[in-house]
């Protein structure tokens, strides 16, 4: 949600009003190439409501889909985000995104309620469009607010407004905990939430994305700042209690009685908030869970045998060298002891062990990768069900994916 940031396009984000129009006029829209809308939505389905008038109706490739969700489950605890790669058309006087890819944003610049596109985010974004998707043009970005909502705050506004100006700049917010996401997009000069937006089936015929289109709405400095301070007051409950006395009192307590008595009472409610915090976690954890369950990834076509598949992270995916990998997935053959997950780097003939599962999930973590000591590249990961000797099962294919470590 806070989200100030350097704009792709060289202006700074200071100053700058966040009920800004975009700096663009009627040559930029009539520059862009005619296209049908049937093209792009005749063979996808339609999440949401149909865009309003003069909103920029959004069309997304899975591939697209598959990268977003996958980044977004990545870190829970914090907001997350990246650009959204593409291109832009008109069909008559309506304009059109096809969004392809997306690219994550690289940096440590995130929290709980903040996530910042800083100049050297830029720069990377910049050098991996140009090195994975040179004939993409950004068209967008997207950013996480983990169990908070879909919303799109006074910051990014003020993102939004400073780094995407042209028409059809899209935003993407999503809530990977609550399953909920929604496009912001100018609407007549001003941002307003998106209606919907369509999937297009260029990988398999039933939608990828698992997140319901939450009615929403565009906040400013006034609402922005009640949710801060709301938020701030919920953290602070979890803190210590400051229980008061009546004035006048039948008895005296000694200094020790009182302070047995704050500590059982501070007990019992840091115990009480940590079985609250406790459940909270388990709910997110389920959440992610049955998300990840409901979602048929491009993993499935790689990985067809659904009793050994990997979900997370997706085939192709891009992971941040030197972090914990948490690798998701089902592993439940039933002449199995134990499941091996391993790696090796693209081209090399050994296998390395990232871990052991020794109980069958149906959906479940299997293993968190180290990649703190490996080279930067393309790896293959692959999870095989064994025996007690550790030997593959015969006539039991594993499951194997691609992903690239970056710096």
């Amino acid at each position: 949600m806070n989200s100030a940031s350097t704009s792709f396009n060289g202006r700074s984000t200071q100053n700058r009003s966040s009920d800004s129009e975009p700096v663009v006029g009627q040559p930029e829209i009539e520059s862009l190439r005619q296209r049908p809308l049937a093209d792009i939505t005749a063979n996808a389905h339609l999440h949401g409501s149909h865009p309003a008038a003069n909103q920029v109706i959004v069309s997304h490739r899975q591939q697209a889909l598959s990268q977003i969700r996958a980044h977004s489950i990545s870190n829970l605890r914090s907001e997350l985000g990246g650009v959204l790669l593409g291109h832009a058309y008109r069909d008559g006087e309506q304009l059109l995104v096809e969004i392809i890819a997306a690219l994550p944003a690289r940096n440590d610049d995130h929290g709980p309620v903040h996530f910042t596109f800083i100049a050297d985010t830029w720069r990377q974004i910049h050098l991996d469009r140009a090195s994975q998707h040179p004939n993409l043009e950004i068209v967008g970005w997207f950013h996480t607010h983990p169990g908070l909502g879909v919303f799109y705050s006074s910051d990014d506004v003020v993102v939004h407004t400073a780094a995407f100006t042209l028409p059809w700049h899209v935003g993407l917010v999503v809530d990977p905990l609550g399953n909920e996401a929604s496009y912001f997009g100018w609407q007549d000069g001003k941002l307003t939430p998106i209606g919907g937006y369509f999937e297009q089936f260029d990988v398999q015929e039933t939608p990828l994305a698992p997140w319901r289109v939450a009615k929403t709405e565009v906040w400013h400095s006034h609402e922005t700042e009640q949710f801060y301070a709301s938020y701030e007051a919920s953290a602070d409950e979890a803190g210590l209690l400051r229980p008061t006395f009546a004035s006048e009192r039948p008895f005296a307590l000694s200094n020790g009685a009182m302070l047995g008595i704050l500590g059982f009472v501070l007990g019992f409610f840091l115990l009480f908030g940590w079985v609250v915090s406790l459940n909270r976690e388990i709910n997110s954890l389920e959440s992610v869970v049955m998300s990840l369950a409901n979602e048929t990834s491009l993993n499935a076509a790689i990985c067809p045998n659904p009793q050994l598949r990997i979900l997370s992270p997706v085939a192709g995916n891009q992971q941040d060298a030197g972090e914990e990998v948490a690798i998701f997935g089902t592993a439940v053959h039933p002449n199995a002891t134990r499941y091996q997950i391993e790696y090796r780097l693209a081209g090399s003939d050994s296998w390395e062990l990232a871990g052991v599962q020794r109980r069958q999930t149906d959906l479940g973590l299997l293993t968190r990768w180290d990649t703190s000591e490996l080279p930067l590249g393309l790896y293959e990961l692959r999870l095989t069900a064994v025996d007690r000797q550790n030997i593959p099962l015969p006539s039991v294919s594993s499951c194997q994916i691609s992903i690239e470590l970056l710096p």
